[in-house]
């Protein structure tokens, strides 16, 4: 399973996008757990997000990856907003 590199600031950070071809979603993104999903049994979570021409985009990860993501974020902005 994939992991997740995480940009806490993201601007700037993805150079590879700016000539790239990008596929936006437009459709609302799915999210939902999988209980038992990872290998070890925990719970996973995977996004779905349809494209317009019909096919998806499926990421999946732990939920703990996704929750300490998450926290990392919310910490992070939390101290930036004070």
């Amino acid at each position: 399973m994939p992991a997740i590199s995480l940009e806490v600031e993201g601007d700037g950070k993805f150079p590879e996008l700016l000539n790239a071809k990008i596929h936006h979603v437009t459709q609302d993104i799915k999210l939902s757990a999988l209980r038992g999903g990872m290998q070890s049994g925990a719970t996973s979570v995977m996004f779905v997000m349809p494209l317009d021409d019909g096919s998806y985009v499926c990421c999946e990860t732990s939920l703990k990856l996704l929750r300490t993501a998450t926290k990392v974020l919310e910490d992070y902005y939390d101290e930036k907003s004070k």
